[in-house]
């Protein structure tokens, strides 16, 4: 499935999603992330990365498995899976 930036963006700012996914080096990683500031640590919420249009193969998240901030390119995604939403739509 192709997924696109604003399809992740919205589901990533309404709640928690898995995400799998293949990293630059070749290998395969699956992970819990959101953009949703309740579940950033208070220090964190004011730094949360600029969300832009203008380059959206990337897309920076919180990792909530491991508490900081990463990143994965939309090209790389092979699988998203609803892992909690706040938003009664998904």
């Amino acid at each position: 499935m192709n997924y696109t930036y604003n399809d992740l963006v919205n589901r990533l700012q309404n709640g928690v999603i898995t995400v799998k996914f293949e990293k630059v080096d070749g290998t395969e990683r699956t992970m819990q992330c959101t953009l949703l500031p309740r579940y950033l640590p208070e220090e964190y919420r004011d730094k949360a990365p600029m969300l832009t249009e203008t380059a959206p193969q990337t897309v920076s998240v919180w990792s909530v498995d491991d508490s900081g901030w990463r990143s994965f390119r939309i090209d790389s995604v092979k699988t998203v899976t609803d892992s909690f939403y706040t938003n009664p739509n998904y």
